[in-house]
């Protein structure tokens, strides 16, 4: 799912700083360092993306929203309004690949631009192609033709812009692949070429424009072109890609004068393997940003502090498929799951709460009103009791461990789990967060944490072999001069840290003995 991120001007983070993620990642540091930054930018993407103001670049606040980040001016470092704003995801769905979207508001008086579009080679971290913001003078013919055909898309004309490719990877390693392919093939697209030709020449003048881009590449295609000669007439045609977008996300490939072989047998490439074979930058960036879409959908963020529980629920006639952010969808996802009520109940006994949950209706006539209780199992005889009474941190908490359950394939992130909860506890969360990761549809967790319990909780996994060092990604934020620093400290087989611990790892306590 989530590979990196990287930042640059955004809120505490001056300098350019990656981010690397792990099926759990735990972020560290001292208060106001900087570590809800890292979750707040995920956030601020999935919140732009939901919206329904779909023209809008970038959203750092609704109504109702996911996070309240003020202003843009408020999102830059030291609200700088000559710095750019830099955001890069990088994720591994399908082929690894980065996308990095750049921000800037040249003044007050004007609004936020998009400055620019980057795709990256996830496994090399190489910049594979750069578009930009079409400028007003630039509006080609077939741009206006797309704007006006998006309305079958139910797409406003006045929330579309376009960006057009301004540099592209010269590095031969890429085309590579596309020209040894053409090389193996070249007698079958010869024949199919000259199949289409025949085609087109049975039909108006129009279409005659077609045949004769045919009869250019035949020309090319026949010529005796070496490696280089390929790939600087290719780079020449995939450079004229021109881009819809919507906010800052690509929603509409339009190709520009790229060869016509290309574009007629592109798909029937790609479908010979996992890999791209042609360097078709288009499908690049809608890979990529399709990929982000999908990624920021599987976020699933919760705060710090859940929705207080209640005496008894109304049920809202629904059947929710989580938790809610806040926790306000759990009483009904456990009435209308009695299954993730028993599951939720065997982990309660392994986390040693000493409680078990009961869902049960109010009222014989009526199913809408019903209660959530807690059994108390450390009696001798059973007591039951209502979530209010039971404790803060229990309740706090049930949410989470309900949504790590529940959850297939989530992205969960979370702010300081531990809060109200005793550290013995802090550690069993531990093993919850190995099993997650471990599902036949796994979960990915975000944690920002001060918890040392649950950090020595998965060393110990680690060193019991139960979960690999590479599972766990620990980054210590810390507050420079020049603005927050992540480092990542890895950990070996045994579950050490291969990498010192900022300042000595949870000196306080060291200090008070």
């Amino acid at each position: 799912m989530l590979h990196a991120l990287e930042l640059e001007n955004f809120k505490a983070f001056g300098k350019r700083a990656r981010i690397p993620f792990a099926p759990i990642t735990l972020i560290f540091g001292e208060n106001s360092a900087g570590k809800s930054t890292i979750l707040q930018v995920l956030y601020l993407l999935k919140q732009t993306m939901e919206s329904r103001e779909s023209d809008a670049l970038l959203l750092p606040r609704t109504e109702n929203g996911i996070v309240d980040l003020g202003s843009f001016q408020e999102m830059l470092f030291d609200h700088d309004l000559e710095r750019t704003l830099s955001i890069r995801v990088d994720t591994d769905l399908a082929r690894k690949l980065g996308i990095e979207f750049s921000f800037k508001r040249p003044s007050l008086e004007e609004e936020v631009l998009l400055d620019q579009i980057d795709i990256y080679d996830g496994k090399s971290s190489k910049c594979l192609v750069k578009f930009q913001p079409l400028g007003s003078t630039e509006k080609p013919k077939e741009f206006e033709r797309r704007r006006f055909l998006s309305n079958s898309r139910s797409i406003s004309v006045s929330k579309l812009a376009a960006v057009k490719c301004v540099w592209l990877a010269e590095a031969m390693e890429y085309w590579i692949p596309e020209f040894e392919w053409y090389i193996d093939n070249k007698e079958k697209i010869r024949n199919l070429l000259e199949e289409k030709l025949v085609d087109l020449k049975q039909h108006s003048e129009g279409i005659q424009e077609g045949a004769n881009s045919f009869k250019d590449d035949m020309k090319f295609l026949l010529s005796n072109f070496d490696l280089e000669t390929y790939v600087s007439r290719r780079r020449n045609e995939e450079m004229n890609t021109v881009l819809d977008i919507q906010g800052f996300f690509p929603v509409e490939i339009m190709t520009g004068k790229r060869s016509a072989w290309i574009d007629e047998f592109r798909f029937f490439f790609h479908r010979q393997s996992d890999e791209f074979i042609i360097f078709d930058v288009a499908q690049l960036v809608m890979l990529a940003a399709s990929t982000l879409g999908r990624t920021l959908e599987a976020l699933f963020p919760m705060g710090p502090f859940q929705r207080p529980p209640e005496r008894w629920y109304i049920f809202r006639g629904t059947s929710p498929q989580d938790v809610g952010y806040q926790g306000n969808l759990l009483p009904d996802l456990l009435l209308r799951r009695p299954e993730l009520v028993e599951e939720t109940n065997e982990w309660l006994k392994k986390l040693n709460t000493g409680h078990k949950l009961t869902v049960k209706s109010m009222e014989a006539n009526s199913g809408d009103l019903f209660e959530v209780r807690f059994i108390d199992t450390r009696r001798k005889d059973p007591v039951s009791v209502a979530l209010p009474d039971v404790g803060f941190g229990i309740s706090q908490l049930l949410p989470f461990v309900v949504q790590s359950l529940v959850s297939e394939g989530q992205i969960i992130s979370i702010e300081q789990p531990e809060v109200h909860v005793h550290p013995r506890l802090q550690a069993d969360l531990g093993d919850l967060l190995a099993a997650a990761i471990k599902k036949e549809n796994p979960n990915q967790f975000l944690i920002e944490t001060h918890s040392e319990h649950l950090i020595l909780r998965l060393q110990r996994l680690v060193r019991q072999k139960q979960i690999e060092p590479e599972d766990i990604s620990v980054i210590y934020v810390s507050r420079r001069s020049e603005g927050a620093k992540a480092e990542r400290l890895h950990l070996d087989e045994a579950g050490d840290f291969i990498d010192d611990w900022p300042g000595g790892f949870f000196l306080e306590r060291l200090r008070e003995l």
